[in-house]
Formats: structure tokens, C-alpha cells, sequence
């Protein structure tokens, strides 16, 4: 019997948050757990190894290539890509669940609320979710969610960076991404490790600047 969902976590040097966030995840039968491992030095594939239900790949670094492999081996009807760093318990399953009941369902992400919860990360998770509801534009650290045959038809992503953003801005063409609830938590590190200002703005201008680059090649590049 194939898995309804196939969860996909990318990882390179993640051995300090990847057991907590494997350990989190719900064992299911309709669920499988893909680890594709870009050759870390820090024993990530060995954390990884020690959970039987996990299936380990390894492949060269590469974001966007480690989740193209990963969905390349996967069985799931819908491809989860989870961070590392993003915990998704039972809880977001039976989301998951109620989601892929609806046939009209094709892609999706959850809204986010950063850990640790201090008052700059609460801010910055409302914002995100301000962000996702005023465009549409969730990132990866909202565990994308892409029904298989619409993944395989945008061709998966890009090499692009942010390989995320790309793919998410290329579904727009075909359906808006279902937010689903309750928020999943991810980590605040690299607002606590690269400052909240910087990190923040830096977002919000990758999502303007693709969104102005597709708007532009939509309305000029036809023409050509």
C-alpha cells in the first residue's frame, strides 16, 4: 500500500536539530520519511540511521536538488518538504488529512510561529502570516505541500534561490496555496544568529523581487 504522504527532509550539518525534529513526527501508515543528506560532515545521515522508519538518501549539496531527489523516490500521493528545524506532530497530520479529503486540493503550506516564542519572533511569525495571507506567498519553513502530479508537471524546483519562493510563485499559475492550520513551529535561529531586521527584510525583498520578475515576464515575455 503507498504512503498518502511522503515527507522530505533536506538536510546538510542538521545533526543537532534533526533527531528532536524526527523523533516529533508521527508514526502513520499512510506517512513515509525521506532524509536526503547533501554529504554533511557532521553526522546527520548517522542521526537519521537511527530511526528504522526513516529512508536515507545521499546525494551532492544542493537544496533544491536533495528535495528533487527525495521527491524522485517518494510514493506519496503529496509531497511534504519539511526543515530540519520544523516540527510537525499529529496535529498537522490530521491536517494534512482533511486537506488531501478535498479533491480540489493541490498545494498548501501551515502557518508559522517561530520557537523560541519571544516577543521579536511573535512579530515576525505574525508578519509571515501577514505576508502568506496578503500574496500568497508562503516559504519553505511553513512545510510546503504539493499534491505529486502538479510538483512533477512544474517540473519540481528550480536551482534557483530561494528555491522555495521559485516553485511556490510557479504554482500561482495553477491554483493558490491552501494555508492550513495549526501554525507548525520552526526555528528562530537565523533571526537570533543574522539579526531580526536584516532576516525579515531580506524575505519580504525576495518575495517582491520574484513577484515583480514573474509579473514582468508574464507581461513582456509573451510578446517577444
Amino acid at each position: 500500500m503507498c504512503p498518502t504522504f511522503s515527507i522530505i527532509i533536506p538536510v546538510y550539518n542538521e545533526a543537532g536539530v534533526l533527531g528532536k525534529t524526527l523523533a516529533g513526527l508521527p508514526e502513520a501508515a499512510d506517512t513515509e520519511i525521506i532524509v536526503v543528506d547533501g554529504g554533511s560532515a557532521d553526522g546527520s545521515g548517522g542521526v537519521a540511521a537511527n530511526f528504522p522508519d526513516v529512508r536515507l538518501m545521499q546525494v551532492p549539496k544542493g537544496r533544491g536538488s536533495q528535495m528533487n531527489a527525495g521527491a524522485r523516490t517518494a510514493r506519496g500521493q503529496f509531497l511534504v518538504f519539511l526543515h530540519a528545524d520544523t516540527s510537525l506532530g499529529p496535529e498537522h497530520l490530521a491536517a494534512l488529512r482533511r486537506a488531501a479529503a478535498d479533491p480540489k486540493f493541490l498545494a498548501g503550506a501551515f502557518k508559522l510561529r517561530l520557537a523560541p516564542s519571544l516577543p521579536a519572533l511573535r512579530l515576525i511569525s505574525w508578519g509571515a502570516n501577514l505576508r502568506v495571507h496578503l500574496f500568497g506567498l508562503p516559504y519553505g519553513d511553513q512545510a510546503l505541500i504539493f499534491r505529486r502530479d502538479l510538483f512533477e508537471a512544474l517540473g519540481g524546483f528550480s536551482l534557483r534561490r530561494p528555491e522555495d519562493l521559485d516553485l511556490v510563485i510557479r504554482v500561482r499559475q495553477f491554483t493558490r496555496m491552501r494555508i492550513l492550520t495549526p501554525p507548525i513551529a520552526s526555528s528562530g535561529r537565523k533571526w537570533l544568529q543574522q539579526g531580526y531586521f536584516y532576516t525579515t527584510l531580506r524575505n519580504w525583498l525576495y518575495g517582491a523581487y520574484h513577484l515583480a520578475e514573474r509579473a514582468f515576464t508574464s507581461r513582456w515575455g509573451g510578446e517577444q
